[in-house]
């Protein structure tokens, strides 16, 4: 077997080590007593154990190769990309937010709720005051809004829609309302027509409120005429020249050509 010189040898040396403690004896005038003697022979002797069998099979340390510690290096195709912390992309060109949206990324989410509370009761707010001075349609308060608080162009239907469930903004009452205070004016259905087309209402809304308004479109040419021209003078009796005037007149203010007939 491979240990059996190793323990042959170490056999030797035990016994080599109780020969020689058998002869030892402790100096004359020493208190040492033979045991401490022998142990202290022996501590000696054991300590010269050729060092190939101090311990057996165990290579020496100075064979150990050091352990060394390598470091990866990073892959590029492992890495992530980090999530962008600049907020230049959430800003206009002044470097401030451009509207609503804008602003929830800049601002957590309960600022960001409370920005856009604010700025639809900014909104409400004109809206009303608007709505205070005379009717208004819904095409009139998105272009007069979105004029004054172009940034808060995204919440404008939301506002007008709001207004209008609750009663406050109402197209087909605007377009009566109108009929009646061009009528009262002296105003011919052709001009009051093109002008309610330029506020935003429908042609429904516009027929709508002249039937229901039903106004003498005939009498009231003739009494725009009293009114600029003084009594309304036979057909007969004006001559060609001053029927003219008097029909561009009329035509001016809108009236048809039977209106204007009816009138003359």
């Amino acid at each position: 077997m491979a240990d059996e010189p190793t323990t042959a040898a170490l056999r030797r040396a035990i016994k080599a080590i109780e020969e020689k403690s058998k002869g030892l004896k402790p100096p004359l005038g020493t208190n040492q007593s033979p045991s401490e003697g022998h142990w202290e022979k022996e501590s000696s002797q054991a300590s010269e154990i050729p060092a190939e069998i101090s311990v057996a099979g165990a290579s020496p340390a100075s064979n150990r190769k050091p352990f060394k510690q390598t470091r990866r290096r990073p892959n590029a195709s492992n890495l992530k990309a980090a999530p962008s912390t600049d907020l230049s992309d959430a800003a206009g060109p002044s470097g401030e937010p451009d509207d609503v949206e804008s602003a929830s990324r800049l601002l957590g989410e309960s600022d960001a709720a409370e920005v856009e509370a604010t700025a639809r009761a900014m909104l409400r707010r004109s809206a009303l005051n608007l709505l205070a001075q005379r009717e208004q349609t819904a095409f009139e308060l998105k272009q007069k809004l979105s004029r004054r608080f172009p940034e808060q162009a995204a919440l404008l239907d939301e506002v007008i829609e709001r207004l209008q469930e609750q009663g406050l903004q109402d197209d087909t009452r605007m377009a009566e309302a109108y009929v009646r205070y061009r009528v009262q004016r002296g105003q011919g259905p052709m001009k009051i027509r093109s002008e309610m087309m330029q506020k935003g209402l429908t042609g429904y809304d516009i027929d709508t409120a002249f039937r229901r308004q039903a106004p003498d479109w005939g009498a009231l040419a003739a009494t725009v005429l009293q009114k600029r021209f003084g009594e309304v003078a036979e057909s007969a009796s004006i001559d060609q020249k001053e029927r003219a005037k008097r029909s561009r007149f009329l035509q001016q203010r809108g009236f048809r050509y039977e209106h204007i007939s009816a009138a003359l």
